[in-house]
């Protein structure tokens, strides 16, 4: 249950929580498919999504780093798809990803329609995990920046979520305690337990109605905040 008498500030994660990052993956692949003349853009998305997951997850407990994350998330899709391809063109279609992903400006539905409302009553934040230079992209190009008062990112704070360093170091740059803050976030691990962690509330975006095993609170779309807040 919310304590929502107590919250002054929201953090919000950006990818697969207010930016819809399948949606723009499988634009941006699209694109760089069709200019590398590449068949079998709806079977690679279909592996990518649960190896990227993977892949961020062994990212987050600093596991690996980012560059094998954009090397080692493609390579395993294409083999997964039986797709032989060089190194060479992977290391390409890495660094188009990441330089058209911004391009492609898809938010959750309902996602400008709400925070429009909760601006008038919190103070909104986003603590993300992605680069510095591509997440600011994509909320400028999405038209997100103006909502959002301070943006924290792993590369600023030197950890990533879920570690209690990036939470603190977003507190502190909101100039805020975690008794006042919420976190909203997709990753049960990463996002909720992080922001448990650290003393602030939290709830879980749970798009794709997983089951809820830790009883925290949970919307599946971002309207829904509208009714716990």
């Amino acid at each position: 249950m919310i304590q929502k008498e107590q919250i002054t500030d929201l953090f919000f994660d950006l990818d697969h929580t207010i930016y819809d990052f399948d949606k723009n993956s499988a634009l941006t692949f699209q694109a760089i498919f069709t200019e590398m003349q590449l068949n079998g853009v709806d079977d690679f998305m279909m592996h990518f999504k649960p190896i990227n997951d993977s892949y961020w997850e062994r990212f987050s407990r600093e596991e690996i780093s980012r560059d094998f994350l954009r090397y080692g998330r493609l390579k395993d899709t294409f083999d997964a798809i039986d797709v032989k391809i060089n190194d060479d063109h992977i290391y390409y279609i890495a660094d188009e990803f990441i330089g058209k992903l911004p391009n492609h400006n898809h938010v959750f539905d309902g996602a400008y329609e709400t925070l429009e409302v909760l601006k008038n009553n919190y103070r909104l934040h986003i603590i993300t995990n992605g680069p510095d230079s591509v997440q600011e992209k994509k909320l400028k190009n999405a038209n997100l920046t103006a909502y959002f008062q301070t943006i924290t990112n792993s590369e600023i704070a030197g950890v990533k979520k879920p570690h209690p360093g990036i939470f603190q170091h977003a507190l502190l740059t909101a100039k805020t305690k975690a008794e006042n803050s919420l976190m909203i976030g997709d990753n049960i691990n990463a996002d909720v337990h992080g922001a448990l962690n650290v003393g602030m509330q939290a709830v879980w975006f749970n798009e794709f109605k997983l089951e809820n095993t830790i009883g925290v609170a949970e919307v599946q779309q971002l309207n829904q905040l509208l009714e716990i807040l």
